[in-house]
């Protein structure tokens, strides 16, 4: 039952994000076994917030946009899949009109607001608000595809009482030792991560293929273990390793009555399954879970996002 209700709720958030995105846009997030897309950043990212930070005292201009676009960059080229460039130009109008194609994405940051304070009782109890505005830009129209907004309030408590950013200017070299920068980078991440995993972000799909079968006198797949493994068509040019856990779909459709969008199509999951066995352009899978209604078969195809966790969980 848990199962089920789980899969009935991504059920729900797959037909959301398709009446929100048309089918192009849609099918653009998905990337064949073996392809590669561009992943461009508009660089410096924006810092409306009002907040600043000094390089040191011979160096009185604010860093933190230069700071925050060499962090997310470096985070961007550890994307499998992904060619990463700066695009130097928050206008659209200057961005390259070539080079493009229809599934490269320009992603661009914002940081809106950035609010810290302290409180002292019985030590220091500090507070910190990062609210980031993402968008996301076609590479081939330039047409924002999406945007969202990021929020990251947290607290931390110290014990003894500290002084931390209690005196301006504020230098990088005291806010990078603060939890206020480790809290900048987390919400960084998860505007990188509308683009690389998650839901809506660009995801690996690739195929079951075929059943593993076993050879007569094999002492390396059992009986009882040959119905549950497959073949898939991704392997270890797609990144793939030994351990990890994908979602296992099966396109659905419906209906509706919008005469815009008559018909929605989202993918249900049926099963997750974990690599067993891995080469260069195939591997081999054992199902952990799969639907009792619709168990996996061949032909299901298998999600693999190109950042974060893969224990089959983000879709």
């Amino acid at each position: 039952m848990k199962f089920a209700r789980r899969s009935s709720l991504v059920v729900l958030l797959a037909a959301l994000f398709c009446v929100l995105f048309s089918a192009s846009q849609a099918g653009a997030i998905y990337v064949e076994p073996g392809e590669r897309f561009n992943l461009r950043l508009v660089t410096p990212i924006e810092n409306n917030s009002g907040f600043s930070v000094w390089g040191s005292k011979y160096y009185p201009d604010d860093v933190l946009s230069e700071k925050m676009s060499d962090y997310v960059f470096r985070k961007m080229k550890e994307i499998h899949r992904v060619d990463v460039t700066r695009l130097v130009s928050d206008n659209r109008a200057f961005w390259p009109s070539e080079g493009f194609s229809e599934k490269d994405m320009i992603l661009k940051i914002n940081l809106e607001e950035f609010y810290h304070k302290k409180k002292d009782t019985l030590g220091s109890k500090v507070y910190w608000d990062v609210v980031l505005h993402t968008y996301i830009y076609s590479g081939a129209t330039k047409d924002l595809i999406y945007d969202s907004v990021i929020s990251e309030r947290d607290n931390r408590q110290y014990v003894l009482y500290t002084d931390i950013l209690d005196t301006e200017p504020i230098y990088w070299e005291k806010f990078e030792k603060s939890p206020y920068w480790p809290a900048i980078r987390r919400a960084l991440d998860r505007a990188l991560a509308e683009v690389a995993s998650g839901y809506n972000g660009y995801r690996v799909v690739g195929q079951i293929i075929a059943k593993a079968e076993r050879v007569d006198g094999s002492y390396t797949v059992s009986k009882g273990r040959q119905d549950k493994l497959y073949h898939i068509n991704l392997g270890l040019r797609d990144s793939v390793k030994v351990g990890d856990v994908f979602a296992v779909t099966r396109a659905s459709s419906v209906r509706t009555i919008a005469p815009e969008t008559p018909e929605l199509h989202f993918p249900q999951i049926v099963g997750r399954v974990r690599v067993i066995f891995v080469k260069d352009r195939d591997g081999v899978v054992e199902i952990i879970k799969e639907s009792e209604d619709a168990p996996i078969q061949l032909g299901d195809s298998v999600s693999m996002p190109l950042s974060g966790k893969r224990d089959g969980m983000d879709f």
